[in-house]
Protein backbone atom coordinates (compact mmCIF):
# COMPACT_ATOMS: atom_id res chain seq x y z
CA UNK A 1 0.00 0.00 0.00
CA UNK A 2 1.31 3.78 -0.97
CA UNK A 3 1.54 5.97 1.27
CA UNK A 4 -1.48 7.75 0.33
CA UNK A 5 -3.62 4.40 1.13
CA UNK A 6 -4.99 2.03 -1.83
CA UNK A 7 -5.29 2.99 -5.29
CA UNK A 8 -9.27 3.50 -6.35
CA UNK A 9 -9.00 0.46 -8.70
CA UNK A 10 -7.78 -2.14 -6.24
CA UNK A 11 -11.06 -0.83 -3.77
CA UNK A 12 -13.68 -1.15 -6.14
CA UNK A 13 -12.83 -4.07 -8.34
CA UNK A 14 -13.69 -7.37 -5.46
CA UNK A 15 -10.68 -10.27 -5.84
CA UNK A 16 -11.11 -11.75 -9.05
CA UNK A 17 -9.98 -15.10 -7.72
CA UNK A 18 -13.23 -14.70 -5.37
CA UNK A 19 -15.48 -13.77 -8.42
CA UNK A 20 -14.35 -16.65 -10.11
CA UNK A 21 -14.91 -19.31 -7.31
CA UNK A 22 -18.59 -18.07 -6.80
CA UNK A 23 -19.67 -17.98 -10.22
CA UNK A 24 -18.20 -21.62 -10.30
CA UNK A 25 -20.12 -22.36 -7.01
CA UNK A 26 -23.44 -20.87 -8.69
CA UNK A 27 -23.13 -22.40 -11.62
CA UNK A 28 -23.18 -26.00 -9.56
CA UNK A 29 -26.01 -24.93 -7.81
CA UNK A 30 -27.70 -23.89 -11.34
CA UNK A 31 -27.11 -27.33 -12.56
CA UNK A 32 -27.95 -29.03 -9.20
CA UNK A 33 -31.59 -27.29 -9.14
CA UNK A 34 -31.88 -27.90 -12.46
CA UNK A 35 -31.52 -32.01 -11.98
CA UNK A 36 -33.86 -31.99 -8.63
CA UNK A 37 -36.76 -30.05 -10.85
CA UNK A 38 -36.41 -32.87 -13.56
CA UNK A 39 -36.24 -35.32 -11.28
CA UNK A 40 -39.33 -34.35 -9.20
CA UNK A 41 -40.84 -34.29 -13.43
CA UNK A 42 -39.57 -37.84 -13.93
CA UNK A 43 -41.47 -38.78 -10.26
CA UNK A 44 -44.52 -37.04 -11.16
CA UNK A 45 -44.73 -39.14 -14.58
CA UNK A 46 -44.16 -42.29 -12.51
CA UNK A 47 -46.89 -41.51 -10.34
CA UNK A 48 -49.38 -40.89 -13.27
CA UNK A 49 -48.34 -44.34 -14.56
CA UNK A 50 -48.77 -46.37 -10.71
CA UNK A 51 -52.36 -44.34 -10.18
CA UNK A 52 -53.46 -45.49 -13.66
CA UNK A 53 -51.91 -49.19 -13.18
CA UNK A 54 -53.47 -49.58 -9.53
CA UNK A 55 -56.79 -48.81 -11.33
CA UNK A 56 -56.67 -50.99 -13.87
CA UNK A 57 -55.64 -48.42 -16.70
CA UNK A 58 -52.33 -48.09 -18.75
CA UNK A 59 -51.29 -45.58 -20.82
CA UNK A 60 -52.21 -45.57 -24.45
CA UNK A 61 -50.42 -42.83 -25.88
CA UNK A 62 -47.22 -40.76 -24.85
CA UNK A 63 -47.80 -38.81 -21.98
CA UNK A 64 -46.23 -35.48 -21.52
CA UNK A 65 -45.91 -32.27 -18.92
CA UNK A 66 -44.60 -28.92 -19.25
CA UNK A 67 -42.46 -26.95 -16.55
CA UNK A 68 -44.85 -23.74 -16.11
CA UNK A 69 -41.73 -21.23 -15.59
CA UNK A 70 -39.06 -23.23 -17.67
CA UNK A 71 -41.47 -24.27 -20.09
CA UNK A 72 -39.24 -27.58 -20.26
CA UNK A 73 -41.23 -30.40 -21.63
CA UNK A 74 -40.85 -34.00 -20.24
CA UNK A 75 -42.35 -37.30 -21.63
CA UNK A 76 -43.07 -40.44 -20.56
CA UNK A 77 -43.08 -42.56 -23.81
CA UNK A 78 -45.26 -45.57 -24.10
CA UNK A 79 -43.42 -48.58 -26.32
CA UNK A 80 -44.54 -48.39 -30.12
CA UNK A 81 -46.42 -52.02 -29.51
CA UNK A 82 -48.84 -50.82 -26.91
CA UNK A 83 -49.70 -47.36 -28.67
CA UNK A 84 -53.87 -47.29 -29.28
CA UNK A 85 -54.96 -46.77 -32.55
CA UNK A 86 -56.31 -43.52 -33.51
CA UNK A 87 -59.95 -42.98 -33.22
CA UNK A 88 -61.90 -42.37 -36.16
CA UNK A 89 -63.42 -38.73 -36.76
CA UNK A 90 -66.97 -38.60 -37.48
CA UNK A 91 -68.21 -36.41 -39.95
Amino acid sequence: MGKHGMKKSVASRPDPTFAEVLGVFRKEARKLKDEKKAADAFACLKAVRFYLRGNGFELADDLAIRDVYTKRVFRSMVPASKLAPRPKERG
